[in-house]
């Protein structure tokens, strides 16, 4: 089974943090730093901040559940969108957090649909981008605008797990706003384009004093020991993220294309997955049923809440074209 619902690099990881983990597994054996750091000084060195002012958790679903559990109160409420990454709403639910969800505009997180859901309850903002499902980005623009009509005491959280994938230009620069914006918080995560999803690593670049109270919350030795071997040498192999980066690129366009002349709906992705829409979850039914059938998985967005969609991460050349080839040959019995 090829699997392709969980937006994993279909490249591997670096080789450079493969060698790390093999020269340090012996190891493990030994704690891991209290405090990551090593880590912590490399990606500051990377962002142009200081260690104080990064964050390192087991994932980036760990600092979420992390930033809701300090800063949002009981009586407090979160903001997100609909259609965008689960975590959010799961983790308000998980702590009896009122949240709520602005809708989409053409399947895009615009930040005006936020403002008329904010209130003085209002604690925390966030916004994947791009956005995981649809794969959609807000601007840089945007973003600014967004920014200077908020509140310095709402926290807005941007989720940038697959930033590294983006090449539109309008793309924000995320850490210059953050000068200007101090309660913008940014997210990132080693999971998704680093590929060491299963090492369970993320990390948050914020202001220092915002960091400092998220760290007195972090349960220590939290990050294991060869996660932060492999996540330092994987920053250091930039060929493979650009590789990784490009590769995705060239496939996207081609499976996105593909799909486009099969008379699907897929959506232009700034990431490494494309979303793909119905009008009928009879007929996206039977797309999954078919690669399931064929060897693909993919991921059906029901089990996120949404019908009549599906989501398809981008593969290497030889699966995209398989893909291609199975919903051609039988296509036929797809329309019936």
């Amino acid at each position: 089974m090829i699997k392709l619902s969980s937006n994993e690099n279909c490249y591997g990881c670096s080789p450079l943090a493969i060698e790390a983990i093999r020269k340090k597994y012996k190891d493990v054996h030994l704690y891991p730093e209290l405090n990551p750091v090593a880590l912590k000084e490399k990606l500051a060195e990377k962002y142009g901040v200081t260690s104080k002012n990064v964050i390192v958790g087991a994932g980036s679903v760990r600092i979420i559940d992390g930033l809701i559990q300090t800063f949002v109160g009981q009586g407090d409420e979160i903001i997100t969108f609909e259609k965008s990454f689960v975590a959010y709403g799961q983790f308000a639910a998980l702590h009896k957090h009122k949240c709520h969800f602005a809708p989409l505009k053409e399947l895009r997180c615009a930040p005006e649909n936020l403002l008329s859901f904010i209130s003085k309850k209002t604690r925390l903002i966030f916004i994947a981008n791009p956005n995981n499902p649809t794969g959609t980005i807000i601007s840089h623009a945007e973003l600014e605008k967004f920014l200077k009509k908020v509140s310095k005491k709402i926290i807005v959280v941007v989720d940038e797990a697959y930033a590294e994938y983006v090449n539109d230009p309008c793309y924000p620069h995320s850490f210059e706003l953050q000068k200007k914006y101090p309660n913008l918080v940014i997210l990132r995560s080693f999971s998704k384009i680093y590929g060491l999803a299963g090492l369970r690593i993320g990390y948050a670049i914020l202001e220092e004093k915002l960091a400092s109270q998220l760290t007195e919350g972090q349960i220590p030795f939290s990050l294991n020991y060869l996660s932060s071997v492999a996540a330092i040498a994987a920053l250091e192999d930039e060929f493979f993220i650009a590789r990784s980066a490009n590769e995705n690129a060239e496939q996207h366009d081609y499976l996105y294309q593909k799909l486009k002349k099969l008379g699907y709906n897929p959506i232009p992705s700034q990431a490494n997955f494309i979303y793909l829409w119905f009008d009928k979850d009879s007929e996206k039914k039977k797309v999954y049923d078919l690669l399931f059938q064929n060897g693909i998985m993919i991921c059906d967005m029901k089990i996120f809440g949404q019908e009549k969609a599906l989501r398809i991460t981008v593969g290497e050349s030889s699966v995209n074209k398989k893909i291609n080839v199975i919903l051609n040959t039988f296509k036929f019995l797809l329309r019936k």
